[in-house]
């Protein structure tokens, strides 16, 4: 076994058990069209939230994460895609 293969088997140790309940963040939007994002996805069923992120580029706050539930993510997509 090389460095490069120990070193691959050292990354990809983590567990591979992901908590389908966790929230992960979905999209990054201008800070205008976040709620109504938000709105979208809880009227079609989806667990989602948001915040107001700040943008390190304007130095303002102008973008809005959201974030939805990990099983939900597919669905989200489809419903972010229209």
């Amino acid at each position: 076994m090389g460095l490069r293969d120990r070193i691959f088997q050292w990354l990809d140790r983590g567990s591979t058990d992901l908590d389908q309940d966790e929230f992960v963040e979905f999209a990054v939007v201008h800070v205008g069209a976040g709620p109504l994002l938000v709105a979208r996805l809880q009227e079609a069923g989806i667990d989602a939230t948001g915040h107001d992120t700040f943008n390190p580029g304007t130095q303002v706050l102008s973008d809005y994460s959201v974030s939805v539930r990990r099983r939900d993510l597919a669905a989200a997509a489809q419903v972010y895609d229209g």
